[in-house]
């Protein structure tokens, strides 16, 4: 009989000491003490309930001393577990603070349908753009992006993009050719148009080694942006850091007598970004009459008054003159010959490009 009575003490205590507790709590809104549904709780790590309709949830009660209460757009609340008995309720405050600047950069997989691929966007990033010297831009655009070619008519002037084929120069709507000005593209700067109305877009004012970021959007992707059937290119500056001050000096010097001077300042606190630059550059160039000279200076500023606006500024101006050797012979070339085209050294044919360009750009965020 003895032997009965402490065997069924024994499942007893057993029993008692398998059974588990179960904590029950709701979470709701601080501000408005609507329940929330779908806040995570969690503990050590790893979530191990997720809140109703009505914003209920319930635990094992006894395996954790603190839970971890979380929801998008509000505040991450820890909560102390101290009586099982007691239902929980946990007010989480919102977040009324603007989520900063998200870059997101996507790369498709190289298998997918092309049916699930409904733009061609190409992203050059600081690592592709630092693989060149920051004189031109050609270099970057044409090892990196598929598709897209960069030409230059003279050694710093007359930059063209061509899209799929598609950007070639043609006689514009005054008469004049526009020879290697763009076409069917559109260019921004910061958001801003570099391309004019007539569809012309010249490049010589922008100072390429303060880019730090390029997308291209490449075919018909690029129309809603205007009349830009072969694409549109967004260049973005260099954003300094916050909090810093920032002057400095680059010197860049090569074969060809190529001197190239720019002074930078960069400023950044929480409400606005300034980047201002001035550059001069020389070179004689690598044949007979093909001397180049350019002086650019351009400032360009992110500022926000208020949680709620955003205001871009782009001023730039660039005076370059570019000696023009013209077209070489099939004979010139064979016996390596560059002197040129007598008749363009005789006239001194060049390029003298006289640029002034300012924008601004206003962003007002409703909601």
């Amino acid at each position: 009989m003895r032997k009965f009575a402490l065997l069924c003490a024994m499942l007893a205590c057993v029993c008692t000491a398998f059974a588990q507790k179960t904590l029950s709590g709701k979470i709701k809104d601080k501000s408005t003490n609507t329940p929330l549904a779908g806040a995570t709780v969690s503990a050590g790590g790893k979530a191990i309930a997720t809140t109703d309709q009505e914003g209920n949830f319930r635990i094992d009660c006894g395996k954790y001393n603190h839970i971890t209460v979380s929801f998008v757009g509000y505040e991450t609340t820890i909560v102390a577990v101290k009586n099982c008995d007691e239902a929980l309720t946990v007010s989480l405050q919102s977040v009324s603070q603007e989520m900063g600047n998200v870059e997101i950069t996507a790369t498709s997989a190289q298998n997918k349908s092309i049916l699930h691929q409904p733009a061609s966007i190409t992203k050059l990033g600081t690592t592709e753009l630092k693989r060149g010297t920051g004189l031109f831009l050609d270099d970057a655009i044409n090892g990196n992006v598929p598709g897209v070619t960069m030409n230059r008519r003279s050694i710093s002037g007359g930059q063209q993009l061509n899209i799929r084929g598609y950007g070639n120069g043609a006689r514009g709507t005054r008469g004049i050719s526009s020879n290697f000005d763009g076409q069917g593209y559109k260019l921004y700067l910061n958001g801003i148009p570099v391309t004019d109305a007539e569809g012309i877009t010249t490049f010589d004012d922008i100072d390429f080694s303060s880019i730090g970021n390029v997308e291209v959007v490449k075919g018909p992707a690029g129309t809603v942006y205007g009349l830009a059937i072969a694409g549109a290119v967004n260049l973005e500056t260099i954003k300094p850091a916050k909090g810093k001050t920032t002057i400095g000096q680059d010197v860049l010097a090569g074969n060809y007598g190529l001197l190239r001077l720019t002074t930078h300042l960069g400023t950044s606190t929480d409400k606005s970004s300034v980047l201002l630059n001035y550059g001069h550059q020389y070179t004689d160039g690598a044949a007979y009459h093909n001397e180049s000279t350019k002086d650019f200076v351009n400032f360009s500023g992110q500022f926000q008054p208020n949680d709620k606006q955003e205001i871009n500024t782009y001023v730039g101006y660039s005076n370059s003159y570019d000696e023009r050797m013209g077209e070489l012979t099939l004979t010139q070339w064979a016996n390596k010959d560059y002197s040129g085209n007598p008749e363009y050294i005789k006239r001194n044919a060049h390029s003298h490009v006289v640029t002034f360009r300012a924008g601004v750009g206003h962003t007002w965020h409703f909601s």
